[in-house]
């Protein structure tokens, strides 16, 4: 268990209605990937591999810093009820997208295990982040009659168990009223509330020629009708960084080559749908990958401009005043950018030839800066309600403004990764054996590891025979 125990400055806070005496004992976040970078090293491997989505670590750590500053512990389905009971004040989930429709309700989420640790528990828990799980970009009405029981008991012992249910957008609530769930509120993203009272006025002003521009699109769905080869070949050709959130094969080869299995190169096939405009992009080392959330946001600080269809691959572009442009691939997506009066477009709606004009023409924050203001006061109301705003002054800014430590080097090398062009002939090498040979998979392997000894004899300066395994 990893605790922050450092409480913020109380200083010109405003006091939990009708608490008689403050509970000094940690928050329990229900969920939190690590904040600090990840070394890339065989023995975190796994668990870097479990973090499917990196933009997990944008809301959860935003609604963490929001709520608890660094009086926190984290969760991560591991402490019993019982331990989590005597050791913390209170639990607060930011587990989003468990409105969660067939085949999303068996993405592996352990709802039965949830249920019992909520229903358990005998310290105040509150859920914050709900939101719908959507392949569809339309508002289905009777979505809510498509949910398995699991995932309705889920529901409803949360909304049992928290005073309120915040979510990230009006459908999600709507979709919860129509389960008989009257405690539904829809708050927004906590992504975006980092922020603070207002957004940066450099938003207000869209570039005109932008010179370096971020794509953040993945179709980690594996959707046919994606458009991602589109947006990677589009990115190729214009040379703009693109930012991947699902690990994968572009992960592997920026940072665990020796992992590079036929396995991964079949999933990134259908991932990626053609996977030439992104291995030329890793030749171009224009391939990014953030496990910090203070990385994501430097980097983004140096960006002219962005745009894509990853919500939390935008909003720390937002956090650093640069404007983006988002795309609704689903309803998700749709009803956040619909809460905030983001810019977006839906995906069905994007031109056929893809150019950099017509994101620019629809980059207009007048109507989200004057929308965010209400939202993020209304986020904090609801804090105040429920006793959550020890770390939220009298003005409505953050008390304890703190930014996760980051090691140097490890944030320099997310930043510059890159593949060397020998690294890139043999990952086209063992994409090419992949297609074209029938039992390859210890061939492929053979040649993953012979990577890894190379790049890590280069950086030592070692003979390869003698540099550890992968």
């Amino acid at each position: 268990m990893t605790t922050n125990n450092h409480p913020p400055t109380k200083r010109g806070h405003i006091r939990p209605s009708g608490a008689s005496y403050p509970d000094n004992r940690p928050t329990l976040i229900g969920f939190l990937p690590s904040l600090t970078s990840l070394a890339k090293t065989g023995a975190n491997y796994p668990h870097h591999a479990r973090l499917i989505n990196s933009g997990d670590i944008a809301y959860t750590y935003g609604g963490a810093l929001l709520t608890s500053g660094r009086n926190f512990g984290i969760w991560n389905f591991q402490m019993s009820p019982e331990e989590v009971n005597e050791k913390f004040s209170k639990v607060i989930f930011f587990l989003p997208c468990r409105i969660a429709p067939p085949p999303f309700d068996e993405d592996g989420y352990a709802f039965e295990y949830v249920i019992n640790f909520i229903e358990r528990l005998k310290i105040p828990f509150f859920s914050l982040s709900e939101s719908i799980q959507a392949q569809s970009y339309e508002y289905i009405t009777d979505l809510h009659k498509t949910l398995s029981p699991k995932v309705v008991r889920y529901l409803k012992t949360i909304a049992d168990r928290s005073p309120i249910v915040g979510t990230r957008g009006t459908y999600s609530a709507e979709t919860l009223s129509r389960l008989g769930i009257k405690n539904a509120v829809p708050l927004g993203c906590p992504s975006l509330f980092l922020n603070g009272p207002a957004l940066k006025s450099s938003l207000l002003q869209p570039p005109q020629d932008p010179r370096r521009v971020a794509v953040c699109y993945s179709n980690y769905q594996k959707n046919p009708h994606s458009r991602i080869a589109d947006f990677l070949q589009f990115a190729e050709h214009s040379n703009y960084h693109y930012i991947e959130q699902e690990f994968g094969l572009a992960i592997q080869a920026l940072h665990y080559p020796g992992k590079i299995s036929s396995k991964s190169i079949q999933s990134a096939k259908k991932s990626y749908q053609d996977l030439t405009p992104i291995i030329s992009l890793l030749e171009k080392g224009l391939v990014h990958y953030f496990s910090a959330y203070p990385t994501w946001k430097k980097f983004m600080e140096t960006i002219d401009f962005a745009f894509g269809a990853r919500m939390h691959g935008l909003t720390p572009a937002i956090h650093a005043g640069k404007p983006a442009v988002f795309i609704a691939h689903d309803a998700r997506v749709r009803e956040m950018c619909e809460f905030f009066c983001l810019p977006f477009v839906a995906e069905r709606n994007l031109p056929e030839t893809l150019n950099i004009n017509f994101f620019l023409s629809r980059c207009d924050y007048d109507a989200a800066s004057k929308r965010y203001r209400t939202a993020y006061q209304n986020f904090l109301d609801t804090l105040e309600q429920c006793g959550l705003n020890e770390n939220i002054d009298s003005d409505g800014r953050i008390i304890d403004d703190w930014t996760p430590e980051v090691d140097p080097q490890l944030a320099k090398e997310e930043i510059l990764a890159h593949c060397t062009p020998d690294e890139i002939a043999t990952l086209r090498r063992q994409v090419d054996m992949c297609e074209n040979t029938a039992d390859t998979s210890s061939r492929i392997q053979a040649m993953a590891q012979e990577w890894y000894l190379a790049r890590i004899a280069r950086k030592k300066d070692i003979p390869p025979t003698a540099a550890p395994k992968n």
